[in-house]
């Protein structure tokens, strides 16, 4: 079972949700800090052991699009899923250029609503941590038929109705903060 709410203990759900993801497109792809050039690029989507994997991107280089949108079902406990990029060598060898892992709570939860679309961008690392290039994806949640709700009576009386997100129902407005570039 999954807990959902931070102040209200009694409310719990089981869950399977289905996933429609977009890998959309990648920017600045880099392999040993040098852009690419003429390499052949796809990407790869994983949620626990299942994978999705986009076709080639020929004629990208380091700025690939896809366009590859997929259903993946996704368990409750699943906390992060992952985007993947790799490239083709000359000789049909896959090599891994980065990855991105996507926190659920980013597409998922109180601040995000089923059936919203989500349009997310993450920095691509390597395996030793460096910076490789961004990947863009959109990710909308599907309500899916296996879902159970369960809700417990509290033990004391109150008027006020359970809240899932903590915040008892009031709207909460969020400020957008642009970083300037010199």
């Amino acid at each position: 079972m999954i807990y959902l709410g931070r102040i209200n203990p009694l409310f719990y759900t089981t869950m399977t949700k289905t996933l429609e993801i977009d890998i959309r497109s990648a920017e600045g792809l880099k392999i040993n800090r040098r852009l690419i050039k003429k390499k052949k690029t796809f990407a790869v989507a994983r949620i626990g052991d299942k994978s999705r994997k986009t076709y080639l991107d020929d004629s990208g280089g380091s700025n690939p699009t896809w366009n590859f949108k997929s259903e993946m079902p996704m368990q409750g406990s699943v906390k992060f899923i992952s985007i993947e990029v790799f490239y083709r060598t000359r000789c049909g060898r896959d090599k891994k250029i980065g990855e991105a892992p996507i926190p659920a709570t980013d597409f998922m939860g109180k601040y995000s609503h089923e059936g919203h679309l989500n349009f997310l961008t993450y920095r691509l690392r390597d395996e030793y941590g460096d910076k490789c290039g961004i990947v863009n994806v959109s990710i909308v949640v599907k309500p899916d038929s296996t879902e159970t709700t369960m809700f417990m009576a509290p033990s004391s009386s109150s008027s006020e109705p359970p809240s899932i997100d903590g915040y008892g129902g009031r709207i909460v407005t969020g400020v957008p903060v642009w970083r300037l570039t010199s």
